[in-house]
């Protein structure tokens, strides 16, 4: 594996062994994995993010037009 510590992909080697899926595999399923959790967080963030806001009072229609306007 290029531009990689050889003591990591050792490792990665006998976690893909142990396995008993390709070195490639195991890198697919790790950049899979991760993709899902990065997901999995922005969805935590933007939910936490609607309840915060929810019920405010700002109506970001009338700043929108009073922008267009000037």
């Amino acid at each position: 594996m290029r531009d990689l510590d050889d003591n990591l992909v050792a490792r990665l080697k006998v976690m893909a062994k142990a396995e008993k899926v390709s070195l490639e595999q195991k890198f697919r399923d790790m950049a899979a994995r991760e993709a899902l959790e990065l997901e999995a967080r922005f969805e935590e963030v933007s939910r936490r993010s609607r309840e915060q806001t929810r019920g405010s009072p700002l109506d970001s229609t009338a700043l929108i037009r009073e922008d267009r306007d000037r």
